[in-house]
């Protein structure tokens, strides 16, 4: 990205609270939407042939923010010619409904093959006059239009929409034509060098992925802590851990769930597992835990109440627990403070149902006794301590982990993948000696609080990046993005020739009053 363009980035804080109320540039106007605009005007397919087939433009087909659209979809014409809204080349597609607008699904339509098409009746098409195609979408894809077009919805929740009457009286700065023009390549050259930065971002981020996925591989296959093996001899091996394990399990007469056998009926075939270092072994789970696994809670009502406080499925989701007021519901009813429902530090959850990238994702819960209680969607095991709970943890989420849980996760098509308890207990992992997994852990904390500074820090530029592009557009339409030229025609000319000194095109005789009167008022940048 060219210092050029880093520079607004500096600007945009040097326009002050009343920068937006200042005049125009000379040979610039004030306008309505309605006067350089056609709303949703006629589109007739008379003059194609019945047996053609023309682009289908669903809500899905228009990317947010970036105007591409995916023209691919084709249906017959008679197909189209009720039910759907029409456009063509040329135009510029608005969605009309939330979210959709809020999210930026705003096109200028290019590049369709015959020249028009149909798509999703919630769009809103305008039909440039005099104004150039991309400088209309750079105005009204900008957060600022979309924030007052979402203050101005009307409807019901879920289903709001712009009003066409909030488009045709929406105020718009219009430059002469040429610098339109000059404008909207400059833009595009400024928006082409911040797209290869942001690329260059996208591709760091996906090198921390997969930097993240290396870290895990290497310390469940004990390449992490080679040279540790070597400057620390074992004491002791994986069986005198899980020695340990089964006597902690005996003593606290836990069990491991419903329709848990004692013991496992097939030894492992350790032939079929790759060779561990020194001191490791292959075990199951039901090994390696002393509770579990088991389904969490069912609630009798769905909806919210005042009751107890339980996990949404998405507060595992990442891996980790959050906690955040987003991940967290209450329910109608209050569960005894007694039950096993409510989870402890040191609790290890699995999602048993989600789709097939998130299905048997783990995370430890760390949170407060007695507070949350997890939903029938996850499944808990519990191990005889922290340290243990943390090294499955990560073996789960590592590459082993995943495969394992997505190749034997069940389920028809159309229907969520799910695991269940007798798949878990099944879970076969690589298992160190004690002293060898509190070093892999703080090996692995170590690594991943790297990685989660960089993905912090590429956070904060992925924001300059977006303030950037916001305050590039603040500067074109205030007037100083591009130099003006005395000997272009002035926008005055072409509202004149557009309306043949008529009333504002496209608006009711009884609103063109309110139109000019509203065009008048200060422009919301």
């Amino acid at each position: 990205m060219s210092p050029d363009a880093v520079s607004f980035v500096r600007y945009e804080a040097t326009i002050g609270d009343g920068e937006e109320e200042r005049d125009l540039p000379v040979g610039w106007e004030r306008a309505l939407l309605a006067q350089v605009a056609s709303i949703n005007p006629s589109t007739s397919f008379e003059g194609l042939p019945e047996h053609a087939e023309v682009p289908f433009i669903p809500m899905a087909a228009v990317a947010e923010e970036t105007g591409a659209i995916d023209a691919s979809q084709r249906r017959p014409l008679a197909a189209v010619r009720k039910g759907y809204v029409r456009f063509r080349e040329g135009d510029v597609i608005f969605a009309k409904i939330t979210p959709c607008m809020e999210n930026g699904k705003i096109a200028p339509v290019c590049g369709i093959d015959g020249g028009y098409a149909a798509g999703s009746t919630e769009f809103h098409v305008l039909r440039p006059g005099c104004v150039d195609a991309r400088y209309l979408w750079y105005w009204l894809v900008r957060r600022a239009f979309r924030g007052d077009a979402q203050r101005n919805m009307s409807g019901s929740a879920g289903q709001l929409r712009v009003p066409v009457d909030y488009l045709r009286s929406s105020p718009i700065p219009l430059p002469p034509m040429s610098e339109q023009r000059r404008i909207v390549a400059r833009i595009d050259e400024l928006f082409a060098e911040i797209a290869e930065g942001e690329a260059a971002l996208e591709r760091a981020r996906y090198g921390l992925y997969t930097w993240r996925q290396a870290l895990l591989k290497a310390a469940v296959t004990g390449e992490l802590t080679r040279d540790w093996r070597e400057a620390n001899p074992p004491t002791e091996t994986s069986a005198h851990l899980l020695a340990r394990i089964r006597v902690d399990r005996e003593a606290s007469g836990a069990h491991s769930g419903r329709g848990h056998r004692a013991a496992v009926a097939e030894p492992l075939d350790m032939a079929v597992f790759p060779e561990l270092p020194r001191g490791w072994r292959w075990c199951r789970l039901a090994d390696v835990i002393v509770a579990g696994p088991t389904n969490g809670y069912s609630p009798k009502k769905s909806k919210d109440g005042v009751g107890s406080l339980a996990l949404k499925l998405t507060a595992t989701t990442r891996g980790s627990i959050d906690l955040s007021d987003r991940a967290i519901k209450r329910l109608s009813e209050t569960i005894q403070k007694g039950s096993d429902l409510f989870l402890r530090p040191g609790d290890l959850l699995f999602q048993r149902g989600n789709t097939i990238e998130y299905v048997g994702i783990a995370a430890v819960y760390e949170g407060p006794e007695k507070t949350y209680i997890y939903p029938d969607l996850m499944i808990r095991v519990r191990t005889s301590n922290q340290t243990l709970a943390r090294w499955i943890w990560r073996v789960a989420n590592s590459h082993l982990g995943r495969k394992y849980m997505q190749d034997n996760a069940t389920g028809t098509a159309g229907t969520m993948p799910k695991i269940n308890g007798e798949i878990l207990r099944n879970f076969v992992l690589p298992l160190p000696p004690c002293a060898e997994i509190i070093e892999i852990l703080r090996l692995i904390a170590r690594g991943i609080e790297a990685i989660n500074d960089i993905e912090e820090r590429a956070a904060s530029y992925q924001k300059a990046i977006n303030a950037l592009r916001q305050s590039i557009l603040k500067a074109a339409f205030v007037g100083r993005l591009v130099p003006q030229d005395p000997a272009d025609e002035p926008a005055s000319a072409l509202l004149t020739r557009l309306r043949g000194g008529d009333a504002v095109a496209g608006v009711a005789p009884r609103r063109r009053r309110q139109a000019r009167a509203g065009a008048q008022g200060m422009l919301t940048l």
